[in-house]
């Protein structure tokens, strides 16, 4: 399973991470910087380690899970 995840700076040098499942491949980095932009101008989420200041990161996390045989 892929997720996209954007990561955020907060006030008190944190981080805030907003990981959305399965997104739509190819991902758009416009479209990504576009709604990153909307959720540090419209404080959108508060968080522990203060308000969000601005855009980190984003990347795309591909996971895989492989069954282990237990006796």
């Amino acid at each position: 399973m892929k997720t996209l995840e954007m990561i955020f700076a907060t006030s008190d040098g944190g981080t805030m991470r907003i990981t959305v499942s399965n997104p739509k491949i190819p991902i758009d980095p416009a479209q990504v910087t576009a709604v990153m932009d909307l959720v540090v101008a419209k404080q959108l989420f508060a968080t522990m380690s203060g308000r969000i200041i601005g855009k980190k990161s984003a990347r795309v996390v591909d996971q895989t899970a492989t069954p282990v045989s237990i006796a």
